[in-house]
């Protein structure tokens, strides 16, 4: 088996799945999504296809001309949850599986009405990252594998469907009780990417290219409070080129959304403790925004790999609050970040494994060790990059990268190599290899501070 990623199941020996059709009922009375996903390849297989599954019920599997194929599921895993096999014992171009998701699905969040904002109709939302998608469908579960998309949720008729994939059209329902919305997501994903969320739901315009999604009882405070978010658009594309998921769309959650946000493609989910008011939380939307190109665009290839993500994303968060706010913002949120990462840093060690950038977790569960020091500390080394070359080199060094990956999901090797590739010897004098595949904080990271971050520590001072 050549297992790559120690989250999950995939052998890309086995060829990688390059389409999902998903067809879904979603049952809010008990519970589960009932229905059907199509998994199709590039070019026909034989032999063992491995997906990975969580408490998925399989009742079927069939091939192109929809003839049965056996299957079987292995002992349940505590962190890759169960293997599903299934024998091709001819070449077959896809598969397709019947199933249901467990009332525990731990991707699948099922809200009661007093847990939304209306507090009058259900709510469902997901959260696939880092390794949940498994229990929403069987899947490759894995960075590794990107797929383009369909699917058709068959969801109450009072509600609406949203997805990351472009807007869905609504169409009537197999029952008079229901209506079924269709989505299509053109570009290719990595599974922690796929969403979905289904509520009490109506959007507004903020652009050309993006909408807000929210219950009605929070759309007005959520189109003022992220009435920037062209502007926002405009700013990133300037620094890291074009904007390539064509819409960015998103979601305000109920109040019972335990996230900050997250960056799904098309629709970022952000949590409702963002509408301030005053326009004063904003940067989270700038994150999730800037992952559209680093994360989303270029993806880390398993969670080994996280800071790919993360530390490239917190840059260029900062970059585009610069290029909004001025200098001062991005050096208020760097010292901010710090005091953070140092809380991080203190929580596990200085010499714990936990505070390498590049990581080996197999056998650990990625949820179980989440920090900020992919965050932090990645953002630490970007910068000492970015103050090694010069604003006009590190940026065309960003483009670059973003250009030859684009679509793709790498290594933390494959990063080095291309930067060896691009700036011959940076490497070596910046002690990359010590910021990546070391504990701690290398001496030469980048200090920074914030005189109104000093002002706020002194006010608080005078109050304890």
């Amino acid at each position: 088996m050549a297992q790559r990623d120690p989250h999950s199941y995939t052998d890309p020996n086995q060829g990688r799945v390059q389409r999902a059709a998903l067809k879904l009922t979603v049952d809010f009375r008990e519970h589960r999504l009932k229905g059907s996903v199509t998994l199709s390849f590039a070019e026909a297989y034989q032999g063992d296809l491995d997906l990975d599954t969580r408490a998925l019920s399989i009742e079927r599997v069939t091939d192109e001309q929809g003839a049965p194929l056996p299957f079987s599921l292995g002992a349940t895993d505590p962190i890759l949850g169960e293997r599903l096999r299934i024998r091709r014992e001819q070449p077959t171009r896809s598969v397709t599986i019947q199933y249901a998701t467990s009332a525990q699905a731990s991707a699948l969040q099922w809200l009661d009405p007093q847990h939304t904002a209306g507090g009058k109709e259900p709510y469902l939302f997901s959260q696939c990252q880092p390794h949940h998608a498994r229990s929403i469908m069987p899947i490759q579960d894995s960075p590794l594998t990107r797929f383009k998309y369909s699917a058709e949720l068959v969801v109450p008729n009072a509600l609406v469907a949203v997805m990351s994939a472009a807007p869905g059209e609504r169409r009537a329902g197999p029952t008079p009780e229901t209506a079924t919305y269709v989505f299509e997501m053109p570009q290719p994903i990595p599974s922690y990417l796929l969403a979905l969320a289904v509520g009490h739901l109506t959007s507004r315009d903020l652009g050309p290219r993006s909408r807000v999604y929210a219950e009605p009882e929070t759309l007005d405070a959520a189109a003022y409070e992220f009435a920037g978010v062209n502007d926002m658009l405009l700013a990133a594309e300037k620094l890291f080129g074009p904007y390539r998921w064509e819409r960015y769309d998103f979601l305000v959650m109920p109040p019972a959304f335990p996230y900050g946000g997250m960056e799904n493609p098309r629709l970022t989910f952000l949590t409702p403790s963002l509408i301030a008011g005053d326009r004063s939380l904003v940067n989270v939307l700038a994150h999730e925004l800037a992952h559209s190109w680093t994360g989303n665009l270029v993806t880390n290839a398993t969670m080994n790999d996280f800071w790919l993500n993360e530390g490239f994303t917190v840059w260029a968060e900062r970059r585009i609050h610069e290029a909004l706010q001025g200098v001062d913002a991005l050096s208020l949120a760097a010292a901010i970040g710090r005091d953070s990462l140092n809380s991080d840093m203190e929580r596990f060690g200085p010499s714990s494994p936990f505070t390498k950038l590049k990581t080996d977790l197999a056998g650990i569960d990625p949820d179980d060790v989440y920090s900020q020091v992919p965050y932090e500390k990645g953002f630490l080394f970007v910068t000492l990059l970015e103050k090694t070359l010069g604003r006009a080199d590190i940026d065309a060094f960003v483009r670059s990268y973003m250009d030859r990956f684009a679509f793709t999901s790498i290594t933390t090797e494959e990063f080095l190599s291309f930067m060896e590739e691009k700036l011959p010897g940076v490497a070596e004098k910046v002690g990359a290899k010590r910021w990546i595949y070391e504990a701690g904080i290398p001496e030469n990271a980048p200090v920074f501070s914030s005189a109104r971050l000093c002002e706020l520590r002194t006010m608080g001072e005078r109050f304890s």
